[in-house]
């Protein structure tokens, strides 16, 4: 299908950005256009203007100060995936730049716009959620703070306003004891996630003293395991990845799970505690940390 006709704006400011978004027309953000345009296409969205990034100033860079990213709102998935710093300090959210859709789409889709587009197949909004990461929000109200849980309220769906952007992602940077782990199922290379598992852990001595586990793809939203999480505690490093199929943390997600007839529940039931094994396996034998 053609796109529709529609109005472009491409503002150089945020103040001008956010002036558009509070008017009374309704307008859609484009970031790096791999989310909206599709759905422009197809006739999922037909919003009166669409307000571009692409000359706005002080989106593309990403800043590290202290033990926090700061990464705009241009920024793409590729640079994420490629910027050593950013590797060497938080390697969990590199390693699930790596897997989002293909080359073409990293060079062009930012974690930004992945995380507001809110599909239940994100590689990102996982390891985002495990991060503790924030959103940072911008609106001629003022600007204000968003945590990825309260972000995703369900399958494309976010808490912002419709008078609001966001403007930049908060990461804080976690000690170097954390050792991490991803995994991405997919029926296809390049798919969006069937299912996808991201796993801290920080052991000590031997022993795991503290675990963050998220699941997501195959439910409305991604979800820490907190019943996981605490069985993990202060379990010996080398017994992790038998304690995932061994809690009973599946009956948990029960009314999350996506009624996707391409993946029964039934399947999801049984392959989600392997699958979050096999992440924590990965995250007890991590790959080499890159240096700087």
């Amino acid at each position: 299908m053609p796109p529709p006709t529609l109005a472009l704006e491409r503002p150089s400011t945020l103040d001008e950005t956010v002036a558009i978004l509070a008017g009374d027309v309704e307008a859609r953000v484009l970031a790096g256009g791999q989310s909206l345009i599709p759905l422009l296409t197809l006739g999922f969205a037909a919003p009166d203007v669409v307000v571009s990034l692409d000359r706005c100033e002080g989106l593309g860079a990403t800043t590290i100060a202290g033990n926090v990213a700061h990464i705009g709102a241009m920024v793409t998935t590729r640079h994420i995936e490629l910027d050593t710093s950013l590797a060497t300090r938080c390697p969990l959210l590199a390693t699930a730049a790596g897997k989002v859709g293909s080359p073409h789409v990293r060079n062009f889709g930012t974690l930004v716009g992945n995380l507001c587009h809110a599909d239940p197949g994100s590689d990102l909004i996982p390891a985002a959620l495990c991060l503790d990461a924030e959103v940072e929000v911008r609106s001629t109200r003022g600007d204000r703070r968003v945590m990825i849980a309260e972000l995703i309220e369900g399958p494309f769906i976010t808490s912002l306003e419709a008078d609001e952007m966001a403007t930049a992602v908060r990461v804080p940077f976690l000690d170097r004891n954390w050792q991490h782990g991803y995994r991405k199922l997919t029926l296809r290379a390049g798919d969006l996630a069937v299912a996808t598992a991201a796993v801290l852990l920080r052991p000590e001595g031997g022993r795991i003293t503290d675990a963050r586990v998220v699941v997501g793809g195959a439910l409305r939203r991604a979800r820490r395991i907190s019943r996981l999480e605490a069985a993990l505690a202060g379990v010996a490093i080398t017994e992790a990845a038998g304690v995932a199929p061994a809690v009973n943390w599946i009956e948990d997600l029960a009314d999350d799970l996506l009624p996707d007839t391409s993946t029964p529940r039934d399947y999801l039931q049984a392959m989600l505690p392997r699958f979050v094994a096999a992440t924590v396996r990965d995250a007890v034998n991590p790959p080499p940390r890159r240096d700087r």
